[in-house]
């Protein structure tokens, strides 16, 4: 066995369909529903029961084989019980697959081949193709190639049978691993990649983890450090958010290797710790001694003997209850370095010998499969030879007796033959080009009208926004228009006083009053500059935009278009209140952005947090609720971050990754368009910057707005 033999304990069967969230929210999921349907009298012989029971048996196999072990023996009596063979194999292969990555071989396949028998009973044959690839992994593990190989073909014929992609691309991965074994790793790459794209395409998150580990792996085997480190790091990633153990070890384990042939021997021991803690916790059997011995070897490179010792003797004792063979022979070679330089010649003796067994049974086990190739290499090779030699002798038989005027008139048959098929063929290519052409016409047509549809209702969101300006405008607007038509008021009145004062011949008086009607005409002039920027502000919002930046007050512009949404929505309804907390860093500066792309977007996200907050406050009987709606920017390095939150009712859960798909909308049938985040989402990549959501149904949102401080193009 080599490293792809660990890897391949975790490619099962069909997984459970849908994107998980994460393995701890599906498992109490399952439980949740489990209890609610067993509060129901006989709920054991339920099949809806029986299924959600095997759903989380088959999380309990990935993520904690022991615990399975329990669940699955009662889940297995209760199908029998009731009766429901399908539930009954389904619960046999899951029980497989936990003895899979516990490392039991031997028990898993009799689990498998019990689960086979009921399947085949089965009309449909939807659980045979899942359960011929697991067997044929099995043998695979065991070292029977030809037996792997003969359930791997069975099992992607059947898959593409009942339409099974999930067990096609499990297929293709596991039969990579025979390539790997021949040395054939480009052919081994092509059939992770195109793995990788089925996994993709139906979703299937966790497998596409696997795919890129593979990927690595197979890198790595070939030197590409860089290739192999990128795969690498997008399936550890993608394997911290789903919080998944088995991916996260797995991949942690691959990048280990990774960091050791690049010689950082830090980052290489920080993976390999990783991975035997969960690997220990969650009692992965294979890939627990792997990381073991791995690790104690890489001790041993850095001087830390002791410890390495230690280790690989735990590795050692892992290895020997599974019986693996090539880290047992790993294990003792180690040990026998490690007792050298101490100086326990007796003991490195001995741990020598045995490494010395096991590589040259290693050695012999790999003749064997080479042998093995090479005759199906040459069997195959002798019949073709056969299969020419007779068509040859075929081909001179019928020469010689349908010799001159006969092989004339056969040429001439052919021809004729050839040319009705052409005629046919030309026909039918002409049709098809006929039907081809109105379809794209067709195409074209529905194409311009969903793009006028769709410039329709951008322009209906963007008006729907202008909307919201009106009033807050409104409001805003006339608070400068009434300074100025009082300021201008007591003017006149200061004029006839200073006239009045002028006939008296009081000279120090008059310009006394002179000097508070200049005061007055400043003010004037201040506050109808203040309502030509407001005026401006709006034109600039009803524009298309132009696309031309430039240098924004970024706080000054929050707070504007707060107050607009604000006074927008008392316009609406007088009844609202809401508190606002503003905490802006005068850090910041001006930065190049189209203020009134931003403009939109942050109105946008004030007009939802005062929604949620309203929406609450109506539905709430908590007299002590207030609406509260919070506003921050920060300068970061680079980076400019502004935060939008609100204590409103929050985004459900299951909604959070939908949120900025174009009309998706949570709000009442014709009260949004479901295209406001999905514009602003658009805007802010637009200007190299990024737009996400930190959410808690029942408690609130805030939308994070992060844009680079400076933005050299949009």
């Amino acid at each position: 066995m080599n490293r792809y033999i660990q890897l391949a304990i975790f490619v099962f069967c069909v997984h459970i369909g849908g994107i998980l969230t994460s393995q701890a929210q599906t498992m109490e999921s399952l439980r949740a529903d489990l209890q609610r349907l067993s509060e129901t009298p006989g709920y054991q012989k339920d099949t809806a029961f029986l299924i959600k029971a095997n759903e989380l048996g088959f999380m309990l196999a990935e993520s904690n084989p022991d615990s399975a072990f329990i669940f699955l023996d009662k889940q297995i009596q209760w199908c029998r019980s009731a009766k429901y063979k399908r539930g009954e194999a389904e619960a046999l292969k899951i029980y497989g697959n936990a003895c899979q990555n516990k490392g039991d071989f031997k028990r898993s396949i009799r689990y498998y081949e019990d689960a086979l028998i009921i399947a085949n009973s089965l009309l449909d044959g939807k659980l045979v193709p899942g359960i011929l690839n697991n067997i044929g992994l099995v043998y695979y593990n065991l070292g029977n190639y030809g037996e792997a190989l003969q359930n791997f073909y069975k099992a992607i014929k059947g898959a593409e049978k009942v339409n099974n992609l999930n067990v096609k691309a499990s297929v293709l991965n596991n039969i990579s691993l025979i390539y790997v074994e021949q040395g054939k790793l480009e052919e081994a790459i092509a059939n992770y990649r195109e793995a990788l794209v089925i996994y993709s395409s139906i979703g299937n998150r966790g497998r596409m983890i696997l795919a890129y580990n593979n990927i690595g792996d197979v890198a790595l085997m070939q030197n590409k450090l860089d290739e192999a480190l990128e795969n690498l790091k997008i399936g550890h990633e993608s394997a911290l958010v789903m919080q998944s153990p088995e991916y996260i070890e797995m991949t942690a384990r691959t990048i280990a290797g990774v960091y050791l042939a690049f010689d950082s021997l830090d980052k290489a021991e920080s993976f390999y710790r990783k991975s035997i803690a969960i690997a220990k916790e969650n009692g992965y059997g294979v890939p627990y001694a792997q990381s073991l011995i791995g690790l104690a070897d890489l001790l041993y490179k850095k001087g830390n003997r002791k410890e390495a010792l230690t280790i690989a003797t735990e590795g050692l004792k892992e290895a020997d209850t599974m019986g693996q063979t090539i880290q047992l022979r790993n294990a003792n070679g180690l040990l026998a370095k490690i007792y050298e330089d101490e100086g326990n010649i007796p003991e490195a003796f001995k741990r020598f010998k045995v490494f010395k067994q096991f590589n040259d049974s290693i050695n012999n086990l790999q003749s064997q499969r080479v042998a093995a190739s090479l005759e199906s290499e040459y069997a195959f090779s002798k019949k073709t030879l056969e299969f020419e030699k007779a068509s040859q002798q075929q081909r001179w038989i019928i020469f010689s007796a349908f010799a001159g005027l006969l092989t004339f008139l056969i040429i001439l048959f052919i021809i004729a033959h050839n040319k009705r098929i052409l005629n046919k063929a030309y026909q039918k290519l002409q049709e098809k080009t006929v039907e081809i052409e109105n379809k794209n016409e067709t195409l074209e047509k529905t194409l311009n009208q969903l793009q006028s549809t769709q410039s329709q209702l951008i322009q209906s969101e963007k008006m729907a926004s202008l909307g919201e300006l009106t009033a807050g405008i409104a409001h805003e607007i006339q608070n400068p228009l009434n300074f100025v038509n009082n300021f201008s008021e007591v003017s006149n009145e200061l004029i006839d006083e200073m006239n009045a004062e002028l006939d008296k011949g009081d000279i120090e008086q008059a310009k006394s009053i002179s000097t508070d009607i200049k005061q007055n005409l400043e003010k004037i002039n201040h506050h109808g500059k203040r309502a030509d920027a407001i005026v401006k502000g709006m034109l600039q919002h009803s524009q298309s935009g132009s696309g031309v930046k430039e240098p924004t007050d970024i706080n000054a512009l929050a707070d504007e278009y707060l107050r607009l949404a604000y006074h927008g929505l008392r316009a609406k309804d007088k009844s609202f209140n809401a508190t606002i907390n503003t905490d802006f860093d005068q850090r910041i500066g001006n930065i190049n952005i189209i203020p009134q792309e931003i403009g939109r977007v942050l109105l946008n996200l004030y007009n939802n947090a005062f929604y949620a907050s309203s929406a609450k406050a109506l539905a709430t009987s908590d007299s002590n609720y207030k609406p509260t709606i919070t506003i921050s920017t920060r300068k970061m390095g680079e980076k400019v971050e502004m935060r939008v939150g609100d204590n409103g009712t929050g985004i459900p859960q299951e909604i959070v990754d939908k949120i900025f798909q174009p009309f998706f909308t949570t709000k009442p049938t014709g009260q949004g368009t479901g295209l406001g985040l999905s514009l602003s989402y658009d805007i802010v990549k637009a200007h190299g910057g990024e737009l996400r959501v930190e959410t808690k149904e029942g408690e609130g949102s805030e939308f994070i707005i992060q844009l680079p401080s400076r933005i050299e193009g949009i």
